[in-house]
């Protein structure tokens, strides 16, 4: 049997025979230099042998082009017409039905002049939030470059000249009202939500003279008066449930991102474009009669965009574009001329306009263009 006792081991102290002690003095180890600690991670990288086996690299997946054709859609149609038999499903399609014709119908209004029912979620204060990021944008652009014409320059009197006639004929003078020119070659001009006019001076060759400037700030207020903006931001509210059904009919099939890429297509040339083609049409039609009660010739506008037409002479197709064609505006101008001058006459400004007319016939007998340079 073994003990589990542990014998004792005798003590190394004892068997070494005792020294006397030494009275030489003590000798301290000669200082180190000391070198400086840096983390374990590092330690370990920068001490690591090159004949160490290297470290296990992750896994790596291929693309293999047989196993993506025979996978498996996200949803598959037997989910989707099983979710459709489902009488839990009926319900929950009337119920979002029921409160979508409900916030529908809720939201429609008229649009101003032209009469156009038309749907629209947005305030006219968030709008003009959203805007005043743009403007801050704008100016910020402008300044940088030094292209801001100042105020004292004879453009920015004369885009100034037509808002101070064509303001009152809106019915927007409460809007706290902004005009910037822009030295630019490009032949533009825009109002953002909140009153804040930008015209690019190389628009106003084409303008040519006030009526013609008129016709371009008065397109540009209306769609201001129209509130198109906001109606552009409640069709994308529209628009999102289609998007989110042609991304899931787009899973079932298999097509991934190709259905929500032909489902967005569709809305943008089907809806989007022919919506927006709309409001500029409208657009034109309300600054007509606007510029028309300023006392501003309606005539001028098919000049203007007859000039534009040769100006733009490479213009998309119409059914691809945002805009009407210009051919299409000449026309409709031509369409609703009888239409604005029986506004300019109910305006009250048929007999000064008479005047004016009179004087720059005199004024041109006298010298050739004098009353066109006059009234610029």
């Amino acid at each position: 049997m073994f003990s589990s006792r542990i014998p004792k081991i005798p003590s190394i102290r004892r068997a070494l025979p005792r020294q006397a002690p030494s009275l030489a003095p003590r000798a301290f180890p000669a200082a180190q230099p000391r070198t400086p600690s840096c983390p374990s991670s590092v330690r370990n990288y920068a001490f690591r042998h090159r004949d160490d086996p290297p470290r296990r690299a992750g896994r790596v997946l291929r693309y293999d082009p047989q196993r993506v054709h025979g996978a498996k859609p996200l949803i598959t149609v037997e989910q989707l017409q099983n979710f459709g038999r489902s009488p839990q499903t009926k319900i929950i399609v009337v119920v979002i039905a029921g409160a979508g014709a409900i916030f529908y119908y809720s939201n429609l209004e008229t649009v101003p002049v032209s009469g156009r029912r038309r749907f629209n979620c947005y305030s006219e204060a968030s709008v003009e939030q959203e805007g005043q990021l743009l403007y801050q944008k704008i100016m910020m652009d402008a300044q940088q470059q030094g292209a801001l014409v100042p105020s004292w320059d004879r453009r920015s009197k004369m885009v100034e000249r037509v808002m101070q006639r064509l303001i009152p004929a809106s019915g927007l003078e409460h809007v706290n009202w902004e005009v910037h020119v822009i030295r630019s070659n490009e032949k533009n001009a825009f109002v953002i939500p909140g009153g804040k006019v930008f015209v690019y001076s190389g628009i106003l060759p084409i303008c040519q003279n006030d009526d013609g400037l008129a016709t371009v700030l008065s397109h540009e207020i209306s769609h201001n008066l129209a509130q198109h903006q906001a109606e552009q931001m409640s069709s994308m509210v529209l628009f999102t449930p289609f998007r989110y059904l042609f991304t899931v009919i787009g899973a079932s099939l298999g097509l991934y991102g190709l259905g929500q890429f032909l489902g967005d297509l569709a809305l943008d040339l089907g809806f989007a474009r022919p919506a927006s083609r709309q409001q500029e049409s409208e657009a034109d039609y309300i600054g007509l009669m606007m510029m028309a009660k300023a006392c501003y010739d309606p005539r001028a506008a098919v000049g203007l965009w007859q000039r534009m037409a040769q100006a733009q002479a490479d213009e998309p197709p119409e059914w691809v574009s945002t805009h009407p064609s210009n051919e299409t505006r000449v026309a409709q101008m031509m369409k609703w001329l009888d239409k604005a001058e029986e506004e300019r006459m109910e305006s009250g400004c048929a007999t000064t306009f008479g005047y004016q007319r009179d004087f720059k016939t005199v004024i041109d007998s006298l010298g050739g263009g004098l009353g066109d340079a006059f009234w610029r």
